[in-house]
């Protein structure tokens, strides 16, 4: 006689319950084979999926285990944490809003849909919900503590380092805390007091990875290159970040004479090809070096000075001694202790300076300056921080210039500006690497963009760049200076004030009304 669907199911949460979760899920499975509606079953294998960390199977059986099952209150909580567990917070937020007409002062659901209506860039309605927690349960500082990164992300900063202070105040050892309040007060330009509270976050957890690679970030920012260095190996700790090269590390601690040496890239483009530079000294040192970058970067990278290798991120790795991270090089070289190698250190192929020759037209008669306004949508502060909408350049192209698009991905908000703009080309369809890039750059006159892998790109060949600066740039570009030490062909335009980049876009038409009239005066 086979036993009833009632007496599997209980059979399963035996299992389940002891720990034997493979067998809890193979009844399960048998059930649902042979009842494909039945929900209990269902949710059965949406929790076995959760306690073995398998987010994104736990939220499709969760949300199809709903779709049979009563709509009881736990059951959409579940269901709205597994989704967001598997980054879905759409699907969360809609869970979690009927949780919330089922329970309108529920403290952990208005908290849960605070954080997804944040996930989904909705802030304003983030801090809605947030609030009503925080009038509901005043003295929970995790409540405080999303307040205030919501805040942050609304540009309310004074209100946002209010926020976190008074989350420390309920929750003195909480690191985190520290942490995001060190990061608001560095964006306020208050180093003394980010760093304070960076070293107190250290104190209470001296592990916590976010509290030692923002500092290094800070300091790296000041220009205090010895401790920036070494504390930016936390990086690796972060959560963020990691490769796939074991632990045989080289951080400058062993010799290489004679061994083979792993450099690879890790993060974006402009990363690569800023510390690419580091590679020829390692010539020094005798090893023979395996170079790893990036796909689109490696035609223009191929035969790098002191690379025995240049291999992109679709070839197979050969054996190699030690590996070193590429943004690791200045530790591991004690770059700090000799002054950055800043000579034009890329170059563009004759080739494709050709081919950009004869697209381009007659040289000489107007100036030709390229233009990048935008960057990665990828960028963890691209939103926020780095990209502006074209129309906001609009004066720039009122000079007696010829303009050329250097940004490959346009957004979709940018393509009716971009199309009206007859004083800009775009030649998007012949950017198919940075090789190509660099052949129109060598061709340019100027180059003026945004922080993105464009102003590394031109500084590396030499080009005259300018770069438009946020008020709390990235910690390459330093602080109150109109120069940078990595690339003497800038010149760094930075914003006054938060969020103003009318008076960049302004200081930068002046400066290029001065750079044509030059130009002419040259030529005349």
């Amino acid at each position: 006689m086979n036993p009833s669907v009632d007496t599997l199911l209980d059979e399963a949460q035996r299992h389940f319950q002891a720990g034997r979760l493979e067998e809890a899920a193979r009844i399960l499975r048998d059930v649902v084979d042979k009842y494909p509606t039945n929900g209990d079953a269902i949710e059965g294998l949406a929790y076995i999926a959760a306690s073995r960390n398998e987010v994104e199977l736990a939220a499709d059986y969760f949300d199809l285990a709903i779709a049979h099952l009563p709509s009881e209150l736990e059951r959409l909580h579940n269901a709205a944490g597994a989704n967001q567990a598997a980054g879905r917070h759409k699907r969360a937020n809609e869970l979690l809003l009927q949780c919330l007409q089922l329970a309108p002062n529920d403290l952990a659901i208005l908290n849960a849909a605070g954080m997804s209506f944040s996930e989904l860039g909705e802030h304003e309605r983030a801090l809605q919900v947030l609030a009503r927690a925080g009038e509901l349960s005043p003295r929970t500082w995790q409540i405080h503590y999303n307040i205030g990164r919501s805040l942050g992300f609304l540009g309310r900063f004074d209100e946002e380092i209010a926020a976190y202070r008074r989350a420390i105040e309920l929750k003195p050892n909480s690191a985190i805390v520290y942490v995001n309040l060190g990061v608001a007060l560095r964006d306020q330009h208050r180093f003394d007091e980010a760093l304070r509270v960076f070293k107190k976050a250290i104190e209470i957890d001296p592990n916590h990875a976010g509290a030692r690679t923002n500092r290094s970030h800070t300091n790296l920012l000041l220009g205090h290159y010895e401790h920036g260095w070494r504390e930016y190996e936390w990086r690796w700790r972060d959560g963020g970040m990691r490769h796939d090269f074991g632990d045989n590390l080289w951080l400058g601690d062993k010799p290489i004479e004679g061994k083979t040496l792993l450099v690879h890239s890790e993060q974006g483009f402009g990363d690569t090809l800023q510390f690419v530079r580091y590679v020829a000294w390692l010539a020094d040192k005798g090893a023979r070096v395996v170079l790893r970058v990036q796909d689109p970067l490696l035609p223009l990278i191929q035969g790098f000075p002191g690379a025995d290798v240049v291999i992109g991120t679709h070839h197979s790795v050969p054996a190699f001694d030690y590996h070193c991270p590429l943004m690791s090089l200045p530790h591991a070289l004690k770059a700090h202790a000799r002054p950055i190698p800043a000579d034009s250190y890329l170059f563009a192929d004759p080739a494709l300076r050709v081919q950009w020759q004869a697209r381009l037209g007659d040289a000489g008669v107007r100036p030709r300056i390229g233009v990048a306004w935008s960057g990665s949508r990828t960028h963890a502060n691209d939103r926020r921080f780095r990209s502006v909408m074209l129309a906001e350049w609009a004066s720039l192209f009122e000079v007696d210039a010829q303009f050329v698009s250097l940004v490959k991905d346009v957004r979709e908000h940018d393509r009716e500006t971009l199309g009206s703009l007859t004083a800009l080309h775009d030649v998007s369809d012949a950017l198919d690497t940075f090789a190509d890039t660099a052949g129109l750059m060598a061709e340019l006159d100027l180059v003026i963009c945004i922080d993105t892998a464009v102003a590394h790109l031109a500084g590396a060949l030499g080009k005259p760049v300018w770069v438009l600066l946020p008020y709390s740039p990235d910690w390459r570009w330093l602080l109150n200076r109109t120069d940078s030490p990595w690339y003497p062909s800038a010149r760094l335009f930075r914003q006054p004030t938060r969020g103003d980049w009318t008076s960049v876009i302004a200081a930068a038409r002046l400066a290029l009304d001065e750079f044509v009239r030059q130009f002419h005066q040259q030529r005349s």
